[in-house]
């Protein structure tokens, strides 16, 4: 019967097997999962002394688009794409244990009145690439879990944010996907974000979940000079709740009064922790089934507290986060393969893997198990450059989808795997390069999940905006670590009406703080429905564009003339929507 070793029981049985001498080449590591859907993902080595050696990977939203490190109150009732609200609980083990810091982003907006709100920033705001005004509860079950669709882009900017001026610190860092400055409303300090942001290089797309993910990684040199090492996974989901940590939408986030309608709750189960020791200068295969930790459900430290029953075990849910996985012969939540050192034997040190599976190789004498020439983990060549996709085509599938296909050359070497397919895009008139992909989106596509006919392959890339260029480039990645060159294209996305918000309604925007509240959707329907269908009508359009900017300005910036302004158009809004409704 298979049996689980506890942490403390592996690290024993490494230290029994002296390490070999510091490997003089870097050394593939595989790591092998199987998470569920919508989780925020950090792996990361650690030496035996318990020091942080190593990067392996995190998921694009901590590592690109800085959720952990952004302006605004750490608990706001935002949604999944907003850009206000830091999401410090995310991964506060690894945060932590990086040792590096941050300068605090805080709201550019400098009026007191406005720093705990979702809107209202409309002076300190430019151009969003990514992010999305917050949906409300029925918005965000249609919308973010069907299609993943930002409603309304057009309409839609934000307050990039500054450094606080008190030197306050973040353990995340900044978003690094901005390449546009306006001086006009943008801090100075958002120039930096890309430069401060130094996981440009281990920053992953976010796995799609209940499929088995594969990250490799060739581990340095210095990395290994303490072995044995503990690869670490760190796995966070929102709005993970149970008995334990069971929170309430209004009495646990902060909700902004005067956007109550917008905003989705996420607090739920702390993150969770795998982890695994082994030597990388040894061939073979080690797992976990149990989880070695969890979080502060608040990020406030990053405190590994041991296992208890406040934590889920089934449904995908706390520690079900990692699903029970059987590859090749091993079950287990988290599991780690070394390809071994140069001039490796092919022994597996003391013989067992964590999850105590059995080996299919024979027993020796001393205890170790001698594996077979082929124990189905697979091997690897030296380094190699692949050659790059040909026949990229892009092909629209709706407005905020498009199907990308290509051919795969022909393997460079037959014995190795492909292991994935990366998709970057990026909403730019600049063609993408190996300097830009970081500030572009990258979509993932796991070699087993491949849509191929008659050797042309074919993805759908998501998540994008209508009526927009985009800048897409393709590579892929075989089983060793070899990247192939980038093939890029661009396209031009659908437009699709009703999501095509112009900034109309200048006064309205600045009484309610947001192009997106429903009373400016109003009053901006009856302008499309009614104003622009006469004459008369569009002559006061025209009026209106021309001479109520300045006076918008001035009611943004004083919160009482927001509040009469409110008081004078909300019964204009409501028999706007009124007529529009009866319309």
């Amino acid at each position: 019967m298979p049996r689980s070793l506890t942490l403390p029981t592996a690290v024993c049985l490494l230290a029994l097997t002296p390490a070999p001498a510091a490997a003089e080449e870097p050394v593939l590591v595989e790591f092998h999962f199987t998470p569920v859907a919508n989780a925020q993902i950090a792996i990361w080595l650690e030496d035996a002394q318990g020091k942080y050696v190593h990067d392996v990977m995190v998921t694009q939203a901590v590592g690109k688009y800085g959720i952990g490190n952004r302006p605004g109150i750490w608990n706001f009732l935002s949604s999944w794409r907003a850009p206000y609200g830091p999401r410090v609980s995310a991964l506060p083990v690894w945060a932590h244990r990086r040792g590096k810091t941050y300068p605090k982003i805080i709201l550019h907006d400098e009026d007191p009145g406005d720093l705990d709100s979702l809107g209202f920033h409309e002076n300190t705001s430019s151009d969003e690439p990514y992010y999305c005004r917050p949906l409300s509860p029925p918005e965000h079950e249609i919308i973010s879990v069907d299609t993943m669709t930002c409603p309304s882009p057009k309409a839609f900017n934000s307050d990039k944010g500054q450094f606080d001026p008190k030197g306050d610190i973040s353990w995340y860092p900044p978003r690094n996907d901005l390449i546009a400055f306006d001086p006009a409303v943008d801090a100075e300090e958002i120039q930096t974000y890309a430069e401060l942001n130094d996981l440009d290089a281990v920053t992953a797309a976010t796995p799609p979940g209940e499929q088995a993910a594969f990250v490799t990684v060739m581990v340095p040199p210095a990395a290994m000079a303490e072995a044995p090492l503990t690869a670490y996974i760190e796995i966070g989901v929102e709005a993970d709740e149970n008995g334990s940590y069971d929170f309430d939408r209004d009495n646990d986030h902060y909700v902004d009064p005067d956007l109550s309608a917008y905003g989705v709750e996420y607090l739920g189960q702390p993150s969770v922790v795998y982890a695994v020791p082994f030597d990388p200068h040894t061939k073979g295969f080690r797992g976990a089934v149990e989880y070695a930790g969890y979080g502060d459900w608040d990020g406030a430290t990053g405190t590994l507290h041991p296992p208890d029953a406040t934590i889920s075990a089934a449904n995908g849910s706390g520690a079900d986060r990692l699903r029970v996985m059987t590859k090749n012969g091993e079950t287990f939540r988290w599991g780690v393969y070394s390809h071994g050192g140069p001039g490796e034997g092919g022994t597996s040190g003391d013989g067992e893997s964590d999850t105590g599976g059995e080996s299919d190789g024979a027993t020796g004498s001393d205890g170790t198990t001698e594996e077979p020439p082929d124990d189905g983990w697979g091997s690897c060549a030296q380094v190699q450059t692949l050659a790059p996709v040909d026949d990229l085509v892009l092909v629209s599938e709706s407005f905020d989808r498009v199907q990308v296909s290509f051919r795969l050359p022909p393997p460079a070497d037959p014995a190795i795997a492909l292991k994935e397919v990366d998709v970057f895009s990026l909403a730019s008139n600049t063609p993408l390069s190996e300097e830009l992909l970081g500030a572009a989106h990258q979509s993932t596509f796991a070699a087993a999940e491949l849509n191929t006919t008659e050797g042309l392959v074919t993805v759908e890339v998501g998540e994008l905006w209508a009526d927009y260029t985009y800048q897409f480039a393709v590579r892929y990645e075989d089983a060793c670590t070899n990247r192939s060159p980038l093939a890029t294209a661009q396209f031009t996305t659908e437009a699709q009406k009703f999501q095509t918000v112009d900034t109309f309604c200048f006064l309205a925007t600045a009484a309610w703080g947001a192009p997106w509240a429903a009373q400016v959707a109003a009053l901006r329907a009856f302008r499309d429905d009614f104003l622009k269908t006469t004459p008369t009508g569009v002559d006061l359009v025209r009026f209106y564009y021309a001479h109520s900017p300045p006076l918008a300005r001035v009611i943004a910036r004083e919160p009482l003339l927001r509040g009469l302004a409110r008081v004078v158009l909300q019964p204009v809004a409501d028999a706007a929507r009124l007529a529009t409704s009866r319309g």
